[in-house]
């Protein structure tokens, strides 16, 4: 046995340092397992992929092998709220448990910083543009704060939402970055976060820093060398480097191209050419693809010359009126770049812009199958996008990086894929050719049949059905009541969201008591923190919530005791990536369903059933509104990938467990995992 991995022993032993720090830790064997695995992978250069069940207390196992090794790290989550736990709470009670000091620095998007030249910038311009008063004492109350903070953390601005209008006016991106052309380099909060950074022995960043930088400087990463790399929430990395690097054109970017055009350019090239018009030639072009969005339809395959649901001839002076504007912007822009270097990165923005857009709309000469699907997103604000139909992307993004001598690398999370090897994860990420990889699967140390039942109502109309939502929403009602809130609706649609919710509120006009809360009435944040309110009084609250709710969700103790998922959530047959795999499959003879959509499900539905049992102390029950878990052939392969809980087989059952947990809640305690 290697010291490392004898100090890691002694330090999870009871009467160990952080049995001894830490009052609520307990003896986890699968803690104990994946923090020895984590040491290994540390001392060998090696890659570690470990999928650790709900309450192993993964942040604890990666995170004790780690600051015993001396080693310096970059530690990458998916949020940054997990950034903000890691920096502000885990790491620091680790460090006081141990005794061992390490310099620790967070570091995130451009996005998440103050832009002191464009808060400048948009000062000087908002009063000779027609700028909503508000906005104008938004930013004025910024300019206060930008003479006060000292890491330029939009975050410390409590009432600035993440959506706020605000914030493309005050923070840059990397299409807007002027770099070192900027005035304000010397005094930029982006550059003082990396700098911090580059100084630290540890640095915790999120996916989209990590993808974006690998990307962007490839050749001089601003991100420091570390020997150790940890993913945690590593499920998500597929998705972050679609996002990031998948070829996508959308209303966003060209309102942004037009406000910045409209504040920027009279200020450096006044008078030298039409900026406001060729500003409104931007928002009309935006505005005329916007109207094209098919009524109730989220997204638009496009296999052949036009976007499904689009009529030909609308699409085509659409596409043609987003070309001239473009057009318009870069030859304006080109006669006036050499003013100023804000005007320089305009142009830049402009012609890439303009290239990617003539690229996106070319028609396709054949309906054949092909490596990449294209599709139109219409929820929000519309967006074209083109991706590849594997996770290239994301093995672009990450290339090489396992083959970097003396570097290690970890990849965890809750849930990676159902393969008990996870061959399907390190598959995709590129890893199966990896040196010296291992694999671990860690189950939750959780006596769910214990703690928790499930129940599946056989007599709720069909899923599909226009009546689902309502008839689910009148059985969550009589069981909140009964409970007293602690209640967790989680939601495969918004639509569902809006009108599960609505009936809510209905039925709790009637019966008094519990709050209602709803996704994008209030920040996540905000909800979490007035469910948590609710939660400590008699009558409590029930939340509906859709995507982002389904992970990252931690309620502990008795603060939720009924968790409902409305339907399976299996992903729309729409999804333009997923349709286009599944055709190509099909033409191969395979079945798309089983290799892409119920695996799909399968890790959303753990996911989601996680939210329920947080702690050994926890209690409550799952409820699945989609009876099709009773009657497909399907089924079964869901349920077996579930936890193992009570079975509840009639509604009598799961209202007697309401009561029970009514009558015991005094009894239930919280206790603090890590």
């Amino acid at each position: 046995m290697s010291l490392l991995s004898e100090r890691v022993r002694s330090a999870f032993s009871i009467g160990g340092g952080l049995t001894t720090e830490i009052g609520e830790l307990r003896k986890r064997d699968g803690q104990l397992a994946m923090a020895l695995a984590v040491g290994d992978t540390i001392e060998d250069g090696a890659v570690l992929v470990v999928e650790a069940g709900t309450g192993v207390g993964k942040t604890l196992a990666y995170l004790v092998p780690l600051l015993l090794s001396g080693r310096s790290a970059l530690l990458s989550t998916a949020t940054q709220a997990l950034q903000e736990q890691l920096a502000l709470r885990d790491i620091p009670q680790v460090m006081q448990a141990l005794g061992l000091p390490v310099k620790v620095a967070v570091l995130k998007g451009r996005g998440s910083y103050l832009c002191l030249h464009r808060l400048g910038v948009a000062r000087q311009s908002a009063s000779g543009l027609r700028v909503d008063p508000a906005l104008m004492s938004a930013l004025e109350q910024v300019h206060r704060w930008s003479r006060q903070t000292v890491r330029g953390d939009l975050a410390e601005l409590t009432t600035l939402d993440e959506r706020s209008a605000l914030r493309p006016w005050i923070s840059s991106t990397r299409d807007n970055c002027l770099g070192a052309d900027c005035p304000s380099a010397g005094d930029c909060h982006v550059n003082r976060a990396r700098r911090a950074a580059a100084a630290a022995d540890w640095v915790v960043i999120n996916h989209h820093v990590l993808v974006a930088d690998r990307m962007e400087a490839a050749l001089s990463p601003h991100l420091p060398a570390a020997s150790v790399v940890v993913f945690d929430e590593a499920h998500a990395l597929s998705g972050v480097a679609r996002d990031l690097l998948a070829p996508a054109v959308g209303r966003g970017n060209l309102l942004s191209l037009a406000r910045d055009i409209a504040a920027q350019a009279p200020l450096w090239a006044r008078g030298q050419q039409p900026w406001a018009l060729v500003a409104l030639g931007l928002e009309r072009a935006a505005l005329g693809i916007t109207r094209l969005a098919p009524p109730g339809q989220a997204q638009s395959r496009w296999q052949a010359s036009v976007p499904e649901g689009l009529d030909a001839r609308a699409w085509a002076v659409a596409v043609h009126q987003t070309s001239q504007a473009l057009g318009a912007s870069v030859q304006a822009l080109r006669s006036t770049a050499d003013a100023a270097p804000d005007l320089r990165r305009l142009l830049a923005r402009s012609e890439t812009l303009s290239s990617r857009w003539s690229g996106l709309t070319q028609p396709l000469v054949t309906d054949a199958p092909t490596d990449t699907a294209r599709w139109i997103g219409w929820a929000g604000s519309w967006r074209l996008q083109q991706a590849p139909l594997d996770d290239s992307l994301l093995r672009q993004a990450l290339a090489g990086l396992h083959q970097e001598p003396g570097r290690s690398w970890v990849f965890t999370s809750s849930t990676l894929c159902h393969e008990a090897n996870l061959s399907g994860f390190t598959r995709r990420l590129g890893l199966s050719d990896a040196r010296r990889l291992r694999s671990l699967k860690v189950a939750s140390p959780f006596d769910h049949a214990r703690q928790s039942a499930l129940y599946v109502p056989s007599d709720l109309p069909e899923p599909g059905h226009a009546d689902h939502a309502v008839a689910l929403a009148d059985r969550v009602a009589a069981w909140v009541s009964r409970l007293g809130g602690r209640t967790l609706v989680l939601c495969t649609s918004l639509r569902a969201v809006s009108r599960i919710a609505a009936r809510l509120r209905e039925r709790q006009a009637s019966s008094g008591g519990w709050q209602v809360l709803a996704q994008g009435e209030a920040a996540k944040r905000a909800l979490l923190a007035r469910f948590k309110e609710a939660g400590a009084g008699e009558s409590g609250a029930v939340l509906v919530g859709s995507a982002s709710f389904w992970e990252g969700v931690d309620l502990p103790g008795d603060l939720l005791q009924l968790l409902v998922i409305d339907k399976l959530p299996f992903p729309s047959p729409d999804d333009p990536l997923l349709s286009a795999l599944a055709r190509r499959l099909r033409m191969a003879g395979q079945s798309g369903f089983e290799i892409h959509y119920l695996p799909i499900a399968i890790q959303a539905l753990r996911q989601g059933v996680g939210r329920l049992i947080r702690s050994e102390n926890d209690r409550g029950m799952v409820v699945v509104g989609d009876r099709r878990m009773l009657t497909r052939s399907y089924g079964p392969a869901l349920m077996a990938s579930l936890p193992l809980m009570r079975w509840l087989e009639e509604e009598d059952q799961l209202l007697a467990a309401i009561d029970e947990l009514v009558l015991t809640r005094a009894s239930t305690t919280d206790s603090h995992r890590v």
